[in-house]
Formats: structure tokens, C-alpha cells, sequence
């Protein structure tokens, strides 16, 4: 609950950020100039608000705080670089005119499928007035990003090429990442020595608590009415991600047990434990086969962060940015 409220509170203060910047100044006004286009306040807004949201969850308000100016820097080099693609592209429709009917027919079917999907052109306008969109920018934005498509997948996507030998040699310099250990979950009962007068009468308890579930009571109801370990509201389930933080030695104990089977009443300094082995994973490498598509787009992406940072630092060099 607390840490639910700390993500309240410092969603609330980007909010607070927010209506702060719209009353202090005005949306309209104009931040950069590129090439003659401008970016307003309200874009730089618009494009940081996602990342806000986000890095509201990840950091303290002091955290987020500290991070602001590095957000918005972030949007505004976005938005600059937007703004120099679809430039760029509009020249790409000068050179090829067929371009522009293609990307007409794309947003058109897209938004006959958005209209059918809702039921008609008058409920895709009353949901896109309820979600504070309007349709007409936004088909002006998805114009822009097919623009933006045509233009990358002549000046970046053609020029990454990941070969076969690329991809296996990866999988072999990084095979630990393709490597899974053995791992387990289990359902867990303890009866703590604290709990009652002594070692025999606690152990007692454990052995009654045994039996029964050999007699084929259900684990989970014994270990929510009986148990007092931490997890003991769930049943006393573990999960695969959650056994390495249990007591190594009373894991070793259990791990030469097999699927849904019972451990012996188990003793250790807080009291008497039972197991009860849900699941079973195998220590296992994964074969190139099954991975060798993850590791090619894996690879494709890193070249594509680099080719087209080096696209836009060239495309840069011939383009006016003024900053206000």
C-alpha cells in the first residue's frame, strides 16, 4: 500500500509540473525553429508527458525531479528529429509521386478500419472527442509517420545487414544468456518452536499436520490455517523467482524430490517445516534454432540505433534549429 501511495504521490507532482507550466506559460509559445517549422510548448508538453509517467514509477520525487530537464531535453531533440525526417521525406514525394497516392490509400485503410472496428464514422468521432484526440490531427500524424516509414526504410533499414554468421557467432559469445538453471517451486508449512512448550510438542503438531496431508488433505488449506511462515496467505507458495531468497540449506534439504511429492518433517532453529515440491524446471541451454530470430533482431536493432543516429547527424548539417 505504501509503495502504491508513493507512485500516487509522484504521479501527482508531474501533474502539479504540468498544470504549473500551463498556467505559467503559454502553450502556443514557440521553443524551436526548424527549418522554419516550429515546436511549441504544448508539443514539448505532449511528447515528455509519456516519460514522466513513467519515470514516476521508477524513481523518488526528489528522483523525478532531478530528471526533469533530462525528459525534456529528451522530447525536444525528438521532436526536432521528427520534424527533419518528414522534411526530409516531402522531398522523397517530389522524386516519386506515385509515393504520395500509396500513403494516401494507408491512412485511408486505416481509418476504415478504426470506423468498422467502432461501427460507424459518427462513434468513431464521439470516442475520439471522449478521448481528447482529434481525428483530423491525428491523420495528419499518421501521414506524417508513413512519410517518416518510406524515408528510413530507404536511408536506414536498407543499409543493416545481419549476416548468418553474425547471428551464431552472438549466440556463442553470450550462450550463458541463452542457459536457464534448474529451478523449482514449492508449498511450505512451519510450525515455529515459539509457538509452543517445547521442541516435542511443536514437532508433534508437524508430524499430525503430515500425516493428514498424506491421508490427501490439501496442502494449501493446511498451510493458510497452520502455518507460519511468510507466505502462509498464499497456501505457503514459492515460485520459481521467489526460492532464492528462502534458506539455502532447507532448499538443499528438498532438492532431491520429485514433483508433488512430501518432504520428512524438516527441523531448523526456527521450528519444524514440510514441503510439498509444486513444479520442477530442468537446467537446460536453449538450441541456436529456437533462438537465432531473437538474436537477429536483437542485432538488427543495434544497428538500427546506429545508423540512423549517423542518418540524422548527417541529415543535421544541412538544417536551420534555432532554440528559444
Amino acid at each position: 500500500l505504501l509503495k502504491i501511495l508513493k507512485l500516487f504521490l509522484a504521479f501527482f507532482v508531474i501533474q502539479l509540473f504540468y498544470l504549473h507550466q500551463i498556467s505559467a506559460e503559454n502553450l502556443n509559445a514557440v521553443r524551436v525553429i526548424v527549418n522554419g517549422e516550429i515546436i511549441t510548448e504544448f508539443d514539448i508538453q505532449t511528447r515528455a508527458y509519456e516519460a514522466f509517467r513513467i519515470a514516476a514509477q521508477k524513481y523518488s520525487e526528489a528522483g523525478l525531479e532531478s530528471k526533469k530537464q533530462e525528459i525534456i531535453e529528451n522530447a525536444i531533440d525528438e521532436l526536432i528529429d521528427r520534424k527533419i525526417l518528414v522534411q526530409e521525406a516531402k522531398k522523397l514525394l517530389i522524386e516519386t509521386p506515385e509515393l504520395e497516392e500509396q500513403i494516401e490509400k494507408s491512412v485511408a485503410a486505416f481509418e476504415k478500419g478504426a470506423v468498422d472496428q467502432v461501427g460507424s464514422v459518427y462513434k468513431y468521432y464521439e470516442l475520439a472527442n471522449k478521448q481528447g484526440f482529434n481525428p483530423l490531427k491525428k491523420r495528419a500524424e499518421l501521414r506524417k509517420d508513413l512519410l517518416i516509414e518510406e524515408i528510413m526504410r530507404a536511408n536506414v533499414y536498407r543499409k543493416i545487414v545481419v549476416t548468418p554468421k553474425a547471428i551464431k557467432r552472438y549466440y556463442q559469445d553470450h550462450i550463458d544468456e541463452f542457459s536457464m538453471k534448474g529451478s523449482m517451486s514449492f508449498r511450505h508449512i512451519l510450525i515455529k518452536r515459539s509457538s509452543y512448550d517445547s521442541d516435542e510438542e511443536a514437532k508433534k503438531t508437524t508430524e499430525d499436520l503430515l500425516n493428514r496431508l498424506k491421508n490427501g488433505e490439501d496442502f494449501e488449506t493446511l498451510a493458510k490455517e497452520h502455518s507460519r511462515g511468510p507466505h502462509a496467505g498464499r497456501g505457503g507458495l514459492w515460485g520459481f523467482g521467489e526460492v532464492k531468497g528462502f534458506r539455502k540449506d532447507l532448499v538443499a534439504d528438498i532438492s532431491h524430490l520429485k514433483e508433488g511429492e512430501l518432504s520428512q518433517v524438516i527441523k531448523s532453529s526456527l521450528g519444524f517445516h514440510i514441503f510439498k515440491i509444486e513444479e520442477i524446471v530442468q537446467a537446460q541451454t536453449l538450441s541456436f534454432m529456437k533462438v537465432q530470430e531473437e538474436i537477429r533482431n536483437t542485432l538488427f536493432r543495434e544497428k538500427f540505433v546506429k545508423v540512423k543516429k549517423e542518418y540524422l547527424k548527417k541529415l543535421r548539417k544541412n538544417v536551420v534549429i534555432k532554440r528559444y
